[in-house]
């Protein structure tokens, strides 16, 4: 009996952990960037769409970090991490030197797509930096809400997709 009550316990235990997200799988952590100027890449996605660093530190040489950006042994690798809304370092920049970063020219094979608010105040900002960018666009999800949105790319030629939901 007293097996069969902790059986029970555990069960709803578990579902009530998994309804607050908890060992949630699969779960998205973070979108990472690579970019050729970190404190450039900075002064957009801190400065202008809002998101918080939580930290810069460098990688060492030859780190694990090496091996999947496949990266030349004597490039050099900073790293930012910024949090984004709720979601703890779920954005970051990954700053080479010494080595040539690949064109972005072309098909556009990936996007972010962040939810800001002051959507018009961004996208002034944004022309002024001079960046490739669309005109607002207003459309509507499928849920029935109203949102604006627009895209740019940034310095580096990454495709950026910033909306606003109304």
């Amino acid at each position: 009996m007293h097996l069969a009550i902790i059986k029970y316990f555990h069960y709803f235990l578990l579902l009530f952990l998994m309804s607050l997200g908890i060992n949630a799988s699969p779960d998205f952590k973070r979108m990472n960037l690579i970019v050729s100027d970190l404190e450039q890449s900075l002064e957009i996605y801190r400065d202008v769409i809002g998101m918080e660093v939580f930290e810069i530190k460098d990688s060492e040489k030859g780190s694990y970090a090496y091996k999947v950006f496949n990266l030349p042994e004597d490039a050099d690798m900073r790293f930012a991490s910024l949090n984004i809304g709720s979601k703890t370092r779920g954005f970051s920049l990954t700053e080479i030197k010494n080595a040539e970063l690949p064109s972005l020219d072309g098909i556009r094979m990936t996007t972010a797509v962040i939810q800001v608010e002051d959507l018009r105040e961004i996208y002034q900002k944004i022309i002024d930096m001079n960046l490739y960018y669309t005109e607002i666009d207003q459309d509507i999800t499928p849920e029935g809400v109203t949102f604006s949105e627009f895209s740019f790319t940034d310095y580096d030629g990454h495709l950026v997709v910033l909306y606003e939901l109304k």
